[in-house]
Formats: C-alpha cells, structure tokens, sequence
C-alpha cells in the first residue's frame, strides 16, 4: 500500500516546489508595459497630487516611455510627473513605489505601490517621518537619515528618489512634450 501512495505524493510536492518557484520568477520578473493605470497606481498618483486624471506618458509612436530604472511615466494635465520605480532595498525589488514631481521639477511625494521588506523594520521606510527627507528635492546630490536598522531599505529608497530626480532633470524636455 505504501509503494502505491509514495509516487503520487513525490509528484505532487515537485509541482508544488516548481509552481511556486514560476510563481516567485514571474512575480519578481514581471513589468507592466500595458499602459494601464490600476487602482493601486491611481490611489498612489491621488494620495501625491490629489485626485485628477492621469495618463501613461508615450512618445511619438505610441510606446511608453520609459527610462532604465523606470517602470513607468505618469502625468496629468496640471504638469506633475510621477515615476514608478521598483528598487532593491533589503530585498531585491522590494520597493515599488511611485515618486512624484511638480511642474518646478521638485519632489512633491512619494507612495508604495507595494514593498518586500522585513516587516517592522525595513517597512519603516513608508513612515512619513522618513519619507519627508525626500519632500522639495530636484537633485539627487543629498544626504538622508538612514532608518536604525533598515540601511538597505534606506539606501534603496534613496537611490529610488535620485534616480527619479536625475531622469526628470536629464529627460525634462522630452518628459514635458511627451506629456502636453
């Protein structure tokens, strides 16, 4: 009777291991380039410049524009920018946030559109307390206040916000007339 159960349950706990591996590859791999606003993405652009219309920024031919580091370009009529971007922290691709920009190029908020740190102290990351570091920046030559304990977090969130900061201010022409 053993012999009869042990094949089929060897079998089931490999395809177990082997889809949760395709799901941890996909999940870790995966990026948007459908264009669409979601919900999340929605809720993060209305908690930064307050509820408006958005849009994918495109080029000429109607691709998205997009940037190295850079998920995606947002906009809406007033002329703020906003940037997702997934960053490593403590874990690979463990921020994904949406970093917004007013019309004078600075930093005016920043939101997680979803984050994989350790909980309790990577996750501290999101506290306003930290994040208000970032408010009003338009270079990315600045120093921050690490969180005790969640340095790769920090240091993610900070290489997150300056590579916001040099891609709006190296791309601001082109960002600008993809986006009027």
């Amino acid at each position: 009777m053993r012999e009869n159960i042990k094949p089929p349950v060897v079998l089931a706990v490999i395809c177990a291991v082997v889809c949760s591996l395709l799901i941890i590859a996909y999940n870790a791999t995966y990026v948007d380039t459908t264009g669409v606003i979601t919900d999340k993405l929605q809720e993060c652009l209305d908690n930064i410049f307050g509820s408006n219309t958005y849009e994918m920024a495109k080029n000429d031919d109607g691709s998205l524009l997009l940037y190295d580091g850079i998920t995606s370009v947002m906009y809406d009529s007033d002329g703020d920018v906003a940037f997702e971007i997934i960053a490593d922290g403590y874990s690979k691709g463990g921020l994904d946030v949406i970093i917004g920009f007013d019309p004078e190029g600075n930093v005016k908020g920043i939101e997680f559109v979803s984050i994989g740190e350790t909980p309790g102290l990577g996750t501290k990351v999101k506290e306003s307390s930290f994040l208000e570091q970032f408010i009003g920046k338009n270079s990315s030559d600045f120093e921050i206040q690490a969180v005790t304990g969640a340095t790769y977090s920090s240091k993610g969130m900070k290489n997150a916000v300056s590579l916001a900061i040099d891609t709006y201010n190296n791309h601001k022409e082109e960002i600008l007339n993809a986006v009027h």
